[in-house]
């Protein structure tokens, strides 16, 4: 049998709390598959933790259609304008895991192509994951909101 279950992003602690323990009484039977998906709540959430380069970043990737360019960035924003803004979502993803915004399995958004020609260990640029953009869009729009 499966049963789908969907809650509030995020759920109550008391509601996480219930559901692990029923599984655990279920024993090794059981199997829990989580929401992995990226929703615009989730990306308002992961940019509100980051900083202005790594939304200036994400912004580059919409303007580009999903694709920062990675020798044009740096030409436009300087050599170590790209060292940063991957590490700086890694890290906000693994906060937001922590405190219950999404799955620990969730896939980050960008992703580095491999190393450029033109300089060692330099990336040649970063793709946005498949559907990601008008998500990535609309959260950019948000955040862009008086508040």
């Amino acid at each position: 049998m499966e049963i789908t279950i969907r809650l509030p992003d995020p759920p109550s602690p008391e509601i996480v709390t219930a559901l692990a323990d029923l599984i655990a009484r279920i024993g090794p039977d059981a199997t829990v598959s989580t929401d992995i998906q990226w929703t615009v709540d989730r990306a308002v959430k992961l940019l509100r933790d980051t900083n202005a380069r790594t939304l200036l970043f994400v912004e580059a990737a919409i303007e580009g259609n999903g694709w920062v360019d990675g020798p044009a960035y740096r030409e436009k924003w300087g050599e170590t304008a790209l060292r940063g803004p991957s590490q700086t979502i890694t890290k906000a993803i693994k906060r937001g895991a922590e405190q219950g915004h999404w799955s620990p399995d969730i896939t980050p958004p960008f992703r580095p192509t491999t190393p450029d020609k033109s300089g060692w260990s330099k990336t040649g640029g970063y793709y946005l994951a498949d559907g990601l953009l008008p998500i990535f869009t609309e959260a950019m729009n948000i955040l862009g909101e008086p508040s």
